[in-house]
């Protein structure tokens, strides 16, 4: 009853042949539980692909992107963003080495290397990881295939490059797998390059980067038994952050896969991945930006060269047994992961060392150990011919800790002596349900309903943060926090109705959803500090922001729908509504879209597919008021592209996006933090999207 959407998108990293074309090399979206489409959906060449893998999401109903740099996009999801959505890599949950989520897990492995992203629509099953709250999201990395048939060896590869010229940019990127029916090993790697993207009123800067990714691997089958290794190693040098207060000067290190999967037969199955993870990151606020001043207790003015060295650790497991029960399946596992974070912070007065003036060393977090042990049971049935099931039920067990920390700021050691006073060891328990329940009302028409109750356990910055800083994973309000070690766990009751008309030309697909969310977190005013911000309602110091728990609201609504004219040309669209507040008349969440739209018309003639597209984002006025959010004006933007496969392989790609150059602040943008001397952009306003973009791009596929 449960069917998979497969959107076969053709980006601008990855460009094989037309879009209908039956390849291994295609980049796919799946959209668990979406509607049945009349075949792939058309999808002409993407250049917003070649930066970030995230950019595939807005083609998801209900997924946004958080967009602090252009290798910055968090994923979101029906208004939930960041660490209350699951995102594994090749089964891995990896986590972020930056404290400010300068790496979200999707920034990882690029479009040009990545096989599909698989999204849940609506409520995630309990099986596909932990703290789903948000929803579940997870990318796998290119592999290749294995030998099939009478062939005794596959050979797959591809090599592709690309130009944008709103920044300058260039990709080159190759992939390559050679196997038999039994053994396959498969390497690939990428370059992405670009300088500061324009717009029509200039140059945001910084917002240059600088990338290489590498995936290497072997897998092995044999009668049931199949045994991988994968290896991704991302290498990012400068890279601008605009709306965050420092820039990445670089990001190192790899995650290591192994895998061990046993089908038994008679519908018993053994499903295991264990992985480990090695980063270390590099951030300033000096290599590609101007350093703020600081006004000294004399009266002199200084820039004030801050930096912060961070590293993480960690790996994790996933084991599951899938066995036939009663009229269905019973799938129970064990998960589970642990990670040490550490960041060291530098502030210097001077570049030069003169008299008067020395490094300000600070312990911005130390030893922190995050570990999470889970056990879930899910049971899915066909109860009739027409009707079917999915019952689930998660465990979780959550363990923070956090060692002291030291500062040579004078004025910060009495908070960093209160910290270390008290106790930092701290425990955690949540358990998920997941009840749903799915009808086929016709041979064209299946309704679903669905009832669940997730949880979440605050992460280590909502914890641990125990200055006033702005390593909040991305939040990028421009306003300073401290964590709270009195957090209680996120509790969120969710529901859902939704259903998903199919005939042979035409789908339509509209769900709706409300959560209550008890002890959300998020921001409110602390009671006694204050300083300085750059987002403050006032020029005057006002309150620094804490992490605390509230209630919120979360409601809303997704739809796809598109209709097939002939063979030739086709309309696919969709529409985005989220809203959220918290409970008892508060004020808004933050960083909530706006409703929002996207409709395409795509013609595919003698090889050439070539598509309009529009997108829309409607006024944002339902703004939070704890962090003083900006309202944001709506916009709309037009888009074209164009490939064309000139010989069996070979494509050539085109395109021009935002085709007549207007100036957009996307609400989900944060706010820019460089200082006007670097950028075009006024310190505090929005982060303007990128200008009229031109690309082109050529793929051969073997």
């Amino acid at each position: 009853m449960k069917t998979k959407l497969s959107i076969a998108i053709a980006t601008a990293l990855s460009l094989p042949a037309v879009v209908y074309a039956d390849t291994e090399q295609l980049t796919t979206i799946v959209v668990e539980g979406s509607g049945s489409r009349p075949g792939a959906m058309a999808m002409a060449p993407d250049s917003s692909g070649l930066k970030d893998t995230t950019a595939l999401l807005e083609k998801v109903p209900g997924a946004n992107i958080n967009r602090n740099g252009p290798l910055t996009g968090i994923p979101q999801y029906r208004g939930m963003a960041g660490q209350r959505i699951n995102v594994t890599i090749d089964g891995a949950n990896m986590k972020e080495v930056g404290p400010n989520s300068m790496d979200p897990a999707l920034s990882h492995v690029p479009a040009a290397l990545t096989e599909s992203l698989t999204v849940y629509r609506g409520i995630a099953p309990v099986s596909s990881g932990i703290d789903t709250i948000g929803g579940s999201m997870k990318m796998e990395s290119k592999k290749g295939s294995f030998a099939e048939g009478d062939k005794k060896y596959e050979f797959d590869g591809a090599l592709s490059t690309g130009y944008s010229s709103v920044d300058s940019g260039y990709y080159v990127a190759g992939f390559s797998s050679i196997a038999n029916d039994n053994h396959k090993i498969h390497i690939g790697a990428t370059k992405e390059e670009g300088n500061d993207y324009k717009y029509a009123d200039g140059t945001v800067r910084p917002t240059e980067y600088d990338r290489q990714s590498l995936i290497v691997g072997y897998e092995y089958q044999n009668k049931g038994h199949e045994f991988g290794f994968n290896f991704t190693d991302n290498n990012t040098n400068d890279t601008g952050t605009p709306a965050l207060p420092m820039d990445i000067g670089y990001i190192d290190g790899g995650l290591y896969n192994f895998d061990y999967n046993w089908d038994m037969g008679n519908g018993y199955q053994l499903e295991s991945s264990f992985y480990y993870q090695n980063m270390s990151h590099f951030m300033s606020n000096y290599q590609l930006r101007t350093p703020r001043n600081m006004t000294m207790p004399n009266g002199m003015v200084m820039p004030m060269y801050m930096d912060n060295t961070t590293t993480v650790k960690g790996g994790g497991w996933d084991i599951a047994m899938t066995m036939p029960m009663g009229s269905g399946d019973l799938k129970v596992g064990f998960t589970g992961d642990k990670s040490n974070h550490e960041a060291d912070m530098r502030g210097r007065m001077m570049m030069a060392p003169i008299p008067g003036t020395s490094n300000i060393d600070t312990q911005l977090f130390n030893g922190i150990e995050r570990s999470r042990y889970s056990f879930f049971g899910e049971w899915k049935s066909d109860l009739t011919d027409k009707l079917s099931t999915e019952l689930g039920l998660r465990y979780t067990y959550t363990n923070s800790v956090a060692g002291n920390v030291m500062t040579d700021n004078v004025a910060m050691q009495p908070m960093a002596m209160m910290f270390n006073g008290q106790n930092r060891d701290k425990d955690f328990h949540g358990v998920d349900l997941v009840a749903m329940l799915r009808y086929a009302a016709r041979s064209d028409l299946d309704l679903e309903i669905g009832f669940a109750r997730k949880t979440r356990a605050p992460s280590y910055q909502e914890l641990y943060l125990w200055a006033p800083s702005e390593a909040t994973s991305g939040m990028a309000d421009g306003r300073t926090y401290t964590g709270n070690l009195d957090l209680k766990l996120e509790t969120a009751y969710q529901f859902e109705f939704g259903l998903d008309w199919h005939t042979d030309s035409a789908y339509f697909a509209p769900r709706v959803f409300y959560h209550y969310v008890n002890d959300y977190i998020q921001g409110s005013e602390h009671a006694t500090m204050t300083g300085n911000q750059l987002r403050c309602p006032t020029t005057a110091a006002c309150p620094v922001l804490q992490f605390n728990n509230t209630n919120a609201h979360i409601y809303g609504m997704d739809l796809e729908t598109g209709y097939v004219f002939s063979e030739h040309w086709r309309f696919d669209g969709g529409l985005n509504y989220v809203g959220g507040r918290q409970a008892d008349g508060g004020g808004y969440l933050y960083r909530m879209a706006p409703f929002n739209g996207r409709a395409q018309v795509t013609a595919e003639y003698f090889g050439v597919t070539a598509s309009v597209e529009g997108v829309g984002y409607s006024a944002q006025n339902k703004v939070a008021g704890y962090n003083n959010e900006e309202k944001t004006a709506g916009y709309g933007v037009m888009n074209l592209r164009a490939n064309y496969e000139a010989f069996d392989g070979f494509v050539i790609g085109a395109g021009i996006e935002n085709v007549v150059d207007s100036v957009n602040d996307n609400h989900l943008g944060g706010y820019s933090r460089p200082m006007n001397v670097d950028s075009d952009v006024a310190q505090g306003s929005r982060v303007p999207m990128p200008g009229r973009n031109y690309y082109a791009t050529m793929t051969y596929q073997w």
